[in-house]
């Protein structure tokens, strides 16, 4: 009984020197320390005493308290409590303390014990001897402290890494946070705290998030909020220790504390900027023929990255027309200047669009192929003017435009340039050749010629070089007028079994001969063939009819990249000249006069034509009538008050006369006539110019009329009066003449 009275006295002792003391409050805990049950210690004897190694007392809270100081004595006055500096050791022993905090294991404890004097004793020497001591009673704490060491080594954090990828360009990405031991094994269990400061938000728009670690890297995701830099740190929870100094100190575990882990700084951007780039289907477009770009989408810069199903519409406008001094003008949007400015700015320089397109692109890489509208968001299709002049493509993603959820992403307009290379093409025009031979009833013998007027080439045309730039070709200079025979030459009476058939010109047979082929050059204007006129190079050109037969005038142009190719038709009535044995007087010919040359508007008038020669059955005279149009302008530039009325002939006489229908002109100006004969099968037999002499009717406004007479008083003998008034004047007038008479004599 006095051995364990002793022993009972000894404990209390310790207890009483054991204080945890951090500050005023700390004190207060002190005096609620226990004498900790058997299940939390060791006994062993060293010289006699009876001594213990674990849990030597604990505090209200459960709190552990390990001595520090082998075989010193235990009193209630304490000294201050202090903080053990951040250590690997204070790290691990700090985790082994928290973490068997509740063991009812003695072996665990004795084993803490152990290693707490093996780390923190103030003598080791004489730890030395009572740790033998202790190892010689209790075997199994040697290998149990070994366990527990590694165990704490493997599972007391050390380090907080952060490791960022992208997932999605610079607008979506994850950050690994990763907790990890001496040995730079990842550790679990260990709580954690990430945050994210920037323009980007963790998923939840959250800043911040605390966790605890797992035996893995723990991945968070984050998504762009702006464009910029974001810093993402993480801090992570240890164990710290505390010492409470006495006579004999005592080590406890002072719970957890923070501290910081790596961070690292990344860039973000939510915005993206699509680009659009664009080739036109073909570098030349006829006139009339659609207008077609393939339009293709991209990404610009390296941190660009578009919105997985994210629709964008592209807008473009088609200008046309450009004249080749325009091609070097190429024009850039202003930095920050929208597409509707652009396009605004644009027309004030005289480049107006024509025609509208539009795409919708939902990622980089797509390309649409896209057809011009007359209109807006129109369907009907446009087609290149018969004009021609370059055309070229402007197209924008217009940011006022997009949907709610695109002006998110695209924060300013997306505009091309004005007359890029790959977006402009050239518009071929259409020409308008109109021609008629001098005669189209001649003798063998007779000189042949005839006048070709061609409208539709550009204005400088032939004198455009090309622009390797652009990839245009020049101008070719020279049209070409073929002279064609048809006929049989063993056939003098030629009745028309041989004549042309068909607008493709033919190949040369016995019933088919070219007479010569000579340049002129390809401009607008009208130019004379044969009868000595000279052709582009300056020679004179004479076209004789051989013999009897058909000589047709085929005028050619091959084309180039500003004018469409153009031949005039092989089958062409006004263009052929019928060769014939017969005597002078049989070839058929017209002489026209109308029948006024001045009249009003609205006032009736007709043109007539007498025509001699031998005709057909079936032979008759076509009038027409242009205008009315100014004075000095091109007869056919009006419209048509009479279009190819036909009056039928008779056959059977050689001279006739026949009139046109009546007219009339709703408006003023001159109007010009034409009367045309033809043969049954609609061969040309003869005629005249437009508005030749004699075929031009003046229409003047019409005039106010003569001025009305006065009206008579209203009465009711006012007839009777005037009347009476007369035989009055006339009576007295005789009988004043005769009076006078009478004196005279």
């Amino acid at each position: 009984m006095r051995v364990i009275a002793r022993r009972r006295a000894l404990l209390i002792a310790m207890l009483a020197l054991v204080t945890v003391v951090m500050g005023a409050p700390k004190a207060a805990h002190a005096a609620q320390l226990r004498a900790p049950t058997a299940a939390m210690h060791k006994e062993y004897r060293i010289g006699g005493t009876t001594l213990y190694i674990g849990v030597v007392a604990q505090d209200g809270a459960g709190g552990n308290y390990y001595c520090m100081e082998a075989g010193a004595p235990l009193a209630y006055e304490i000294g201050k409590v202090t903080r053990i500096d951040d250590s690997e050791h204070a790290r691990r022993i700090a985790w082994l303390l928290e973490r068997y905090r509740g063991a009812s294991d003695p072996s665990i404890h004795a084993a803490i014990g152990v290693l707490v004097h093996d780390r923190f004793d103030r003598d080791p020497a004489v730890w030395h001897r009572h740790r033998d001591a202790i190892i010689a009673a209790h075997p199994d704490v040697g290998p149990r402290a070994e366990a527990l060491w590694k165990e704490s080594g493997d599972r007391t954090p050390r380090k907080a890494t952060v490791a960022q990828r992208y997932a999605q360009g610079l607008r979506r990405g994850e950050v690994e946070i990763s907790i990890r031991n001496a040995s730079g094994a990842v550790v679990e269990g260990v709580p954690y705290t990430v945050e994210i400061h920037g323009p980007a938000r963790f998923d939840g728009q959250r800043s911040t998030i605390s966790s605890v670690s797992t035996s893995a890297a723990v991945t968070h995701a984050w998504t762009a909020t702006g464009h910029g830099r974001v810093n993402v740190s993480v801090s992570y929870e240890y164990g710290r220790l505390s010492q409470a100094d006495s006579s004999q100190d005592l080590l406890f575990s002072a719970g957890p504390s923070a501290v910081e882990g790596n961070a690292m700084t990344f860039d973000v951007r939510k915005d993206f900027s699509p680009t659009l780039s664009t080739s036109v289907q073909s570098p030349t477009v006829d006139a009339g023929d659609h207008v077609i770009d393939r339009v293709t989408s991209g990404l610009s810069g390296e941190d660009s990255f578009w919105v997985p199903g994210l629709d964008l519409r592209a807008k473009g406008w088609y200008f046309e027309g450009l004249k080749a001094n325009d091609l070097h003008g190429g024009i850039d949007p202003k930095e920050k200047e929208g597409a509707a400015d652009f396009i605004e700015r644009l027309g004030s320089q005289g480049y107006r669009p024509v025609a509208y397109g539009s795409a919708v692109f939902s990622a980089p890489g797509q390309t649409r192929e896209v057809t011009a509208t007359v209109a807006p968001g129109g369907r009907e299709p446009y087609r290149s003017a018969d004009s021609g002049g370059f055309g070229t493509w402007v197209w924008a993603f217009a940011h006022s435009e997009l949907s709610d959820q695109a002006k998110e992403y695209v924060l300013h307009d997306v505009v091309s340039p004005f007359l890029e290379r790959a977006e402009t093409n050239s518009g071929r025009s259409r020409l308008t050749v109109r021609s008629s031979v001098t005669e189209h009833s001649a003798l063998v013998g007779a000189e042949l010629s005839d006048t070709i007027t061609v409208s539709g080439f550009p204005a400088d045309h032939p004198s455009f070089t090309g622009d390797p730039d652009y990839g245009f070709g020049a101008d070719r200079p020279y049209a070409q007028v073929s002279v064609w025979w048809s006929g049989d030459r063993h056939d003098p009476g030629n009745d028309g079994k041989y004549r042309p058939h068909g607008a493709a010109t033919p190949r040369e047979d016995a019933n088919h001969e070219r007479i010569g082929t000579w340049d002129y050059a390809a401009r607008n204007g009208t130019v004379r063939v044969g009868a000595g006129a000279p052709d582009a190079h300056g020679a004179p050109v004479s076209i004789v009819a051989r013999t009897h037969g058909w000589y047709v005038f085929v005028w050619e142009f091959g084309g180039d990249d500003r004018v469409m190719p153009h031949s005039s038709s092989y089958d062409d009535a006004w263009e052929r000249t019928r060769a014939e044995l017969v005597a002078p007087g049989r070839v058929p010919s017209v002489a026209t006069q109308v029948d006024h040359d001045r009249v009003a508007v609205g006032e009736p008038f007709r043109d007539r034509a007498t025509v001699t020669g031998d005709l057909d059955r079936g032979s008759y005279v076509e009038f027409s009538a242009h205008g009315p149009v100014d004075s000095g302008a091109d007869p056919s530039s009006g419209g048509l008050v009479l279009h190819a009325a036909r009056v039928r002939l008779d056959h059977t006489v050689s001279a006739q006369t026949v009139v046109s229908p009546v007219v009339r002109s709703s408006a003023e100006g001159l109007v010009y006539w034409k009367a045309t004969v033809f043969s049954s099968s609609g061969d040309v037999l003869a005629t005249h110019d437009l508005g030749a002499e004699g075929e031009v009717v003046e229409v003047a406004p019409r005039s106010p009329g003569p001025p009305q007479r006065p009206a008579l008083a209203a009465t009711g003998s006012r007839v009777a009066l005037v009347v009476g008034c007369s035989v009055f004047a006339l009576v007295t007038g005789v009988l004043m003449y005769a009076g006078i008479r009478r004196r005279s004599r």
